[in-house]
């Protein structure tokens, strides 16, 4: 049995064949960044074609903690045709920094506003076609200090919905939360204990 220590590698020292690009193929570009259906040689030696979709920007999701737990967005995701409950996520903007841009995130998705922010790694959200990483954080909040949500024009949100620790394994064994970089996030945020504490 091989054990996995780290991107990309194994403890026995073992890692797989690369698949080699050969030509990089841009064929879609718009504000947020390009897909590439790039050609690509295998270890078998067999030629292709893989997509992959490299952001613009590096991205961030943000785990918000407070007296009644986490705070999740019901979010619309236009490409299952539903609600999807989240943690607010998003990339930076010019000059601005991934911290700064997750505590952006968090205050215009929910209205909550961040008193104490702690990066707790990266996540790559699908390893598959998805170029970048994610910055996972979490954030305190004081609820008392929250102002009014303001989403960007063609997001879709709830107000924030609290869910409280004891009652999060029945929410995830439900199927209530499957939005992958949310999952990921939650699995680093109990990695690190109590509110992301290490």
């Amino acid at each position: 049995m091989t054990t996995v220590t780290g991107p990309g590698s194994v403890r026995n020292g073992a890692v797989p064949a690369p698949i080699r690009r050969v030509r990089e193929v841009p064929v879609f570009r718009n504000r947020f960044g390009t897909l590439y259906n790039d050609d690509v040689v295998a270890p078998s030696g067999a030629t292709g074609h893989y997509l992959r979709w490299q952001a613009r920007k590096e991205g961030a999701v943000v785990v918000p903690v407070g007296p009644a737990g986490y705070a999740f967005v019901s979010n619309y995701r236009y490409p299952i045709q539903a609600a999807s409950l989240e943690f607010p996520r998003g990339s930076g903007d010019d000059g601005e920094g991934l911290a700064a841009a997750a505590a952006r995130e968090l205050r215009e998705e929910t209205g909550l506003v961040c008193v104490s922010l702690r990066c707790l790694g990266v996540i790559h959200a699908d390893t598959g076609i998805l170029a970048d990483p994610i910055q996972v954080y979490v954030a305190e909040v004081d609820v008392a200090t929250a102002v009014r949500a303001e989403p960007e024009a063609m997001e879709s949100l709830t107000e924030p919905v609290w869910v409280t620790p004891d009652e999060l394994p029945g929410w995830l064994a439900e199927g209530r939360v499957t939005c992958g970089i949310t999952l990921a996030a939650l699995a680093l945020l109990q990695a690190h204990g109590p509110a992301g504490r290490s």
